[in-house]
């Protein structure tokens, strides 16, 4: 019978951020897979890596015939749950064959370092995806926190907004989260730089 597949939300970047279950349960694993920037914490441990790239049929069937017999660990950028691996996960392997630990998001370190709750907040992802249906939701709710990718900057989904007729919003660009040159702007709608974000970034939209 295979072992486990320990699915490992690591939190938003830096090693303070990583919950101690998520730290016990990689000190466990036999093998490490995950995107290149997570993995390089772990290269002096002696764990076996398997880098992430686009390369996700062969992540899958690595998985499938390691675990077998060995403890497989796959390392997810902030919670594996919130816009992460763990779906495409779900689609490959039985729910009984995966065991998830949760990590702390980007979304909610950003909340955190604006000090705003996010229960109240409604959640979207333009990393690898279209801004289709996000005008529409920052014309209905009052906060939106957006998950965003190096082709969907703030300055593009702020054009985006403005386009649609949404204006008087702003607009929190939080970036590098956790790490030592994380930067935190605040603008309108009107007046986002196209200089910021443009690594990747959480957006916090709001009437506030």
């Amino acid at each position: 019978m295979a072992n486990l597949i320990r699915v490992i939300g690591v939190g938003p970047g830096h090693p303070d951020y990583i919950t101690p279950e998520a730290s016990r349960l990689i000190s466990e694993a036999d093998i490490l897979v995950g995107g290149k920037r997570l993995l390089e914490l772990y290269q002096d441990t002696g764990k076996e890596l398997f880098p992430v790239r686009n390369n996700l049929g062969e992540m899958t069937e690595y998985i499938r015939e390691r675990s077998r017999h060995s403890n497989v660990a796959v390392l997810a950028s902030g919670d594996p749950a919130f816009y992460g691996i763990l779906e495409y996960l779900k689609r490959n392997f039985k729910a009984s064959e995966l065991m998830v630990s949760p990590g702390i998001s980007s979304a909610q370190l950003a909340c955190a370092r604006l000090g705003i709750s996010w229960h109240d907040a409604v959640f979207y992802s333009v990393h690898g995806r279209e801004t289709d249906g996000l005008a529409e939701l920052a014309g209905k709710y009052s906060k939106v926190i957006v998950l965003t990718d190096p082709a969907r900057t703030p300055a593009v989904i702020a054009g985006m907004l403005s386009d649609k007729g949404i204006r008087g919003k702003k607009i929190y660009v939080c970036e590098n989260l956790s790490y030592a040159d994380e930067r935190i702007g605040e603008y309108h709608v009107e007046n986002v730089p196209g200089d910021v974000g443009t690594s990747g970034c959480v957006v916090v939209i709001s009437d506030e």
